[in-house]
């Protein structure tokens, strides 16, 4: 799959997206990485650190922010690569929403959806598409931040404990389009531009509307 034929699908697939443009642009960081960059600050949080982005209004007081990053394998690669050619170019793909007020500068992420073929092989075991939820990341930020600035050194330590009983769900990739009522994989390949344009198309639908329920 050619990279910019990937991004010249989607941005042409999304050219209306509510009130806002929908569209890829290379990163001012890394050539290889096209974002989304909208008008409002977010920090995209992962299992390990964190990334202040620039997302764009979706619908009432919900955020978006998109970016896919094209990855090089060559003969330097550290990690051990098994049947990629010396060209062969990885792609991940990585949705988030967020919510809160436009002012806000640290909105509440509350999913990131996922896909890559970084490790595309029978033997990988992260669902591919996937899930990854969040939104306990902020809460536990929130509530951090409230106990250091009154010096409520012991609520943290009672909340460190608390998070040590419970499962550190961020970590899981919750299967999005696992094919096991078909006795099939729980991955599926990054291949053609159209089953991605088509893919997120499809889930953007569908979030709407289950966040519009709500």
């Amino acid at each position: 799959m050619e990279p910019q034929k990937l991004i010249n699908s989607i941005n042409c697939s999304f050219r209306t997206f509510g009130r806002h443009s929908f569209r890829l642009i290379p990163s001012r960081h890394d050539g290889l990485c096209y974002i989304i960059e909208g008008t409002s600050s977010a920090l995209n949080r992962f299992p390990n650190e964190s990334e202040e982005v620039k997302v764009i209004e979706w619908f009432n007081d919900f955020w978006l922010f998109f970016s896919i990053k094209f990855k090089k394998i060559g003969t330097d690669e550290k990690r051990k690569v098994e049947r990629k050619k010396e060209s062969q170019i990885n792609t991940h793909i990585s949705l988030s929403i967020f919510q809160g007020d436009e002012t806000d500068d640290k909105k509440c992420q509350l999913f990131r959806a996922e896909w890559d073929d970084y490790n595309n092989n029978s033997d990988e075991k992260h669902a591919q598409p996937h899930w990854h939820i969040t939104s306990s990341q902020a809460i536990e930020s929130t509530m951090e931040k409230y106990a250091n600035v009154f010096e409520m050194h012991d609520f943290i330590e009672i909340l460190e404990e608390e998070k040590r009983k419970v499962f550190d769900v961020k970590k899981i990739h919750f299967a999005m389009n696992g094919n096991w009522h078909n006795d099939g994989h729980h991955i599926h390949k990054v291949e053609q531009e159209q089953q991605i344009v088509r893919w997120l198309q499809g889930m953007l639908s569908h979030l709407r509307t289950e966040l519009v329920s709500l």
